[in-house]
């Protein structure tokens, strides 16, 4: 059984007090040593997770209206199917909002001008596992711009290129401004283009490594010199 997302917000009781709205969609695993639902106590049955609990839990559906939520500073909302951001127009200060988890959604595009200017306090933005691509980055201030990409090499912006376009988007935006003679875009267009390459292993060899590296060479030097030894003989 699933819950209307919007439906289940609007049941919250003392939204006004409400910090950190959870509407994470993963399951949980709530099993205690005793192999009981940490919830409801009843025993699990070698399951991993008590069903008619999170069956109660599951949410679907798009958040419409949190205009109740006057102090509001974080929103987790990862693993459902929502498209679009429209939902955060509807909180009432913006200026409150310092993170939003937004992982593994259905989001296709996010305005970081818009966003940036609607709520200046945002410090931590999640959206990986989204088909996001970014738009109106003309809009960008060069210290928006900044802030993005410091934010993207301080982890503090999470996206990625598995589904989404966000970083080539970005990276693209920076190398049009350099060609077009802002020389000071140069230094995005190297940091961007780190973020968008494979990353390599240049880890050292570890010490299981470097003695399967010793055996082998002390193998192959054991059986050269017993052919060295036959061929001698032979030659006798």
């Amino acid at each position: 059984m699933t819950r209307n997302i919007q439906e289940y917000i609007n049941g919250l009781v003392n939204k006004q007090r409400i910090y950190y709205l959870d509407l994470n969609n993963t399951i949980p695993k709530v099993y205690s040593e005793q192999h009981k639902c940490s919830n409801c106590q009843q025993q699990l049955s070698g399951k991993l997770y008590c069903q008619s609990c999170y069956s109660g839990r599951q949410l679907e559906g798009k958040i419409t209206d949190l205009k109740e939520f006057t102090s509001l500073k974080g929103i987790n909302a990862s693993n459902n199917q929502i498209t679009s951001l429209d939902f955060l127009s509807t909180l009432p200060n913006k200026n409150k909002l310092k993170a939003i988890n937004l992982f593994g959604n259905q989001i296709r595009e996010i305005d970081f001008a818009e966003l940036f200017t609607n709520f200046p306090n945002l410090e931590k933005i999640n959206l990986q596992n989204n088909p996001v691509k970014a738009k109106n980055l003309n809009n960008l201030t060069p210290q928006q711009f900044n802030q993005l990409v410091q934010g993207i090499k301080d982890k503090k912006i999470r996206v990625d290129s598995l589904k989404g376009t966000v970083l080539m988007d970005l990276l693209e935006h920076a190398q049009k401004l350099t060609s077009q003679g802002h020389p000071e875009y140069h230094a995005y267009v190297q940091t961007l283009s780190s973020f968008t390459q494979p990353t390599q292993n240049n880890e050292p060899p570890n010490n299981n490594s470097l003695l399967l590296m010793g055996s082998l060479i002390i193998f192959g030097v054991f059986v050269l010199g017993i052919g060295y030894c036959l061929g001698k003989r032979r030659k006798k």
